[in-house]
């Protein structure tokens, strides 16, 4: 199964529904991947505003 990404906080997801967010507003269509390991050491993660550790997308259509 293909993963989706929610597009409220950019989460890389298998499921329908977003554990974090709730949202079920998905998309099968993103590109760039950032795994954050640890998001209170990690510059990139402050920038996209993540505070916890998983896979997210850089950019969803």
């Amino acid at each position: 199964m293909a993963e989706k990404v929610c597009r409220k906080c950019m989460r890389l997801i298998n499921g329908d529904t977003c554990e974090i967010c709730g949202s079920n507003d998905l998309a099968d269509e993103w590109m760039g991947l950032v795994v954050v390991i640890d998001p209170m050491k990690s510059e990139i993660a402050k920038r996209m505003n993540i505070d916890l550790a998983d896979k997210y997308a850089l950019k969803v259509r």
